[in-house]
């Protein structure tokens, strides 16, 4: 079928005409030039589509604008009326064009790979990149981004909460996408200094927006406790105790979740994706976690927000992907162990479904806690059945039984390898590191430090090469320093992405 694109309503008085200003506000000449241009396809779609949803939805904001030319005071076309903090749906240019994937600079590979899963249109070096995070001489952020690329678009925001130094440089682009300004050319002789006083700039946003976050670092910070200082040292064992934990794990999603900001009065003239101005219309905006260590807390923080709250785990997918390889031992010799009953509650019920292993055949370790310092009882335990939480032992091991150990983060490993270590004096006559173990940990933190990446390496190799180790690549700065190792596996995390965020 024919598409037709809406003209633009009339220019307020003493405004240069849109056909002799610059490119940005030229979209139908733009249109028209490019329409037999094969290698700019991509962009003569988004031109059309936003067009058509000015189409839609820009009747009522035309006759605002005309009551403003006549000089009416009593309608202006933005009053900051705001109904609710966002929408439900993504705007309507979201329907025809490919998502916009950004990220931060530490997960920019993860975001190369995603692009291509996603169909996403690639810029050359010349052409410039979609976001720049950069700073000026004084260490403060000059970020930029580029409002053509994701106005009306749905993007994904691979966000990263590990390097401290770029969450406000981040959360500053989490907020301009979600509304920012476009200055009329002609403002360029003021340097920009005019446009908002004038009200001579048009109002863009994205479509929707996916925060993906692949590891989120204040994840243990969910919960407040109780402290009290002790001979100079906290503890959290007194009841009175009058200092309180601060949750960062909660505020961050809060900050995460915040909605955008409104047009800087006396408000835009124009709206660059066809949605409304007035009431003003927001994004839809989505949190995506990817194995987060304590789920409700989290979700329930930023309820309040309109935002939406995604909890993905890898290990189902994982899971199948174990069954399916060519060395697995089917399950009468495969058990699964938890290092404690908290990554058991989490995900024995996945194992359970995966593997459909036995109820002993699900393992795990209790803990053992004196003073600040933790341990590991030496026996294995397992629930007699799902519905009969009573606790059975597990005694032995056989040479040809295969072991898969899991969590969801490690520090250290100490855990894991007490883990290994355990399974292994229990395997019956024979040696234990002949037995095969896998050892799955969803997000490798190591204290983000190199030295703790060694030391896991070493640790691992001491166990022998039947122990293996298997991560995913949510956090490069640990994961890269063990690729290549042949008892190491990094499992990249852009497919399983690409399908949540389609």
């Amino acid at each position: 079928p024919t598409l037709a694109c809406a003209p633009f309503p009339p220019e307020p008085a003493g405004r240069t005409p849109r056909s002799t200003m610059s490119t940005d506000r030229g979209l139908n000449t733009t249109i028209l030039a490019a329409a037999g241009a094969a290698a700019a396809a991509s962009v003569v779609a988004t031109a059309l589509t936003l067009r058509l949803a000015a189409a839609e939805g820009r009747r009522d904001d035309a006759e605002l604008r005309a009551d403003s030319r006549e000089g009416s005071k009593t309608v202006p076309v933005f009053d900051r009326t705001i109904q609710e903090n966002r929408a439900c749906k993504p705007g309507r240019v979201a329907r025809w064009t490919k998502p916009v994937v950004i990220a931060a600079p530490a997960l920019e590979n993860l975001a190369k790979t995603l692009r291509k899963r996603l169909g996403c249109e690639e810029f050359s070096d010349a052409e410039g990149p979609t976001v720049s995070l950069e700073y000026f001489k004084s260490g403060d952020p000059n970020t930029k981004f580029n409002w053509q690329r994701v106005v009306g678009r749905k993007v994904v925001f691979l966000f990263d909460t590990i390097d401290q130094s770029r969450l406000f440089e981040q959360l500053s682009l989490l907020q301009a996408l979600q509304g920012f300004s476009v200055p009329d050319g002609e403002d360029e002789g003021t340097k920009w200094k005019t446009y908002v006083d004038q009200g001579k700039y048009s109002w863009g946003r994205a479509s929707h927006i996916t925060v993906v976050l692949p590891w989120y670092r204040p994840c243990q910070m969910e919960r407040m406790s109780r402290w009290a200082m002790c001979d100079g040292k906290w503890t959290n064992g007194d009841a009175e105790g009058q200092w309180l934990d601060v949750p960062t794990a909660q505020y961050m999603a809060r900050l995460l979740a915040t909605p955008g900001s409104v047009p800087p009065l006396p408000g835009p003239y124009d709206s660059l994706d066809g949605m409304p101005l007035n009431p003003l219309w927001r994004p839809p905006l989505e949190l995506l976690f990817i194995e987060l260590h304590e789920e409700a807390p989290i979700s329930h923080s930023v309820s309040d927000l309109g935002a939406t709250i995604r909890m993905e785990r890898f290990l189902p997918r994982y899971l199948d992907t174990y069954k399916a390889r060519a060395g697995y031992a089917g399950k009468a010799q495969t058990f699964v162990l938890f290092p404690d009953k908290g990554a058991y509650k989490r995900y024995a019920e996945s194992v359970t479904e995966r593997l459909k292993l036995d109820c002993d055949h699900i393992l795990y370790i209790k803990k053992t806690r004196v003073g600040d310092q933790i341990g590991q009882e030496q026996k294995l335990f397992y629930e007699e059945s799902a519905h009969n939480h009573s606790e059975g032992e597990k005694k032995d091991f056989h040479p040809e039984d295969h072991v898969l150990i899991i969590d969801d983060f490690t520090n250290s490993g100490s855990t894991l390898f007490g883990a290994v270590n355990l399974v292994q004096k229990m395997v019956a006559g024979g040696p234990g590191k002949d037995m095969s173990v896998t050892i799955f940990v969803s997000h490798l933190v190591a204290t983000y430090d190199p030295k703790a990446v060694d030391a896991i390496r070493t640790k691992l190799h001491a166990l022998g090469p039947k122990t293996r180790m298997v991560f995913t690549n949510t956090i490069p700065s640990t994961t890269d320093l063990l690729r290549g190792d042949p008892q190491v596996d990094v499992i990249d995390m852009a497919d399983f992405l690409s399908d949540l965020v389609q």
